[in-house]
């Protein structure tokens, strides 16, 4: 699990198959087998534990979950949910117990794009804010100006990138329907 955790996918297979060699198992250990008793495992350790609120569990949770979507086949689509509501479970309580820098870096890891969770997006969009008043009171305009504008983009649903390929040319009117932009 703990190869797992930090990307070490081929490692932790070779784990799980040397579990499942010596622990008699029967049949082939082929991938599938492997990768499903992976996938269980992750998500066993991964399970919430009596009043595991505080961040490190929480955080731990997120990291075991998000290993257990790289290694889980499409057919196990309910890890992913899984993981995206450990994501969002996460934000909020960053957003009550921690900064609003803590929210953003977990949105910037990625590991759940906007508009998968409205409650998710405000709490991101709410952290941009509450950091965009903390910096123009710290004097910094132009952080709180870049904060303002990445919340009203969330809040727009679009993800924090620039267009693709710029501004279409020929246009004579400005309307930015958000359509050009990478999802």
């Amino acid at each position: 699990m703990a190869a797992a955790s930090d990307g070490r996918a081929s490692a932790a297979r070779s784990a799980v198959r040397s579990m499942l060699r010596y622990g008699g198992g029967e049949g082939p250990c082929g991938e599938e087998r492997v990768d499903g008793m992976l996938v269980d495992l992750l998500l066993d350790a991964a399970r919430p534990r009596g009043t595991e609120s505080t961040r490190a569990a929480m955080e731990r949770r997120v990291d075991l979950l998000s290993a257990t979507v790289g290694v889980a086949g499409p057919d196990r689509g309910h890890v992913k949910e899984q993981r995206d509501a450990a994501v969002r479970e996460l934000a909020e309580h960053l957003q009550a117990t921690a900064s609003p820098s803590d929210v953003i870096e977990l949105f910037l890891r990625d590991l759940m794009r906007t508009g998968v969770s409205a409650r998710y997006d405000q709490t991101v969009q709410a952290a941009y804010l509450h950091r965009a008043a903390a910096r123009e009171e710290a004097g910094d305009i132009g952080g709180a100006q870049r904060d303002r504008v990445c919340a009203e983009r969330i809040g727009a649903g679009l993800p924090d990138q620039g267009l693709l390929f710029g501004p279409a040319r020929g246009r004579r009117r400005h309307h930015d329907s958000g359509q050009g932009a990478l999802f």
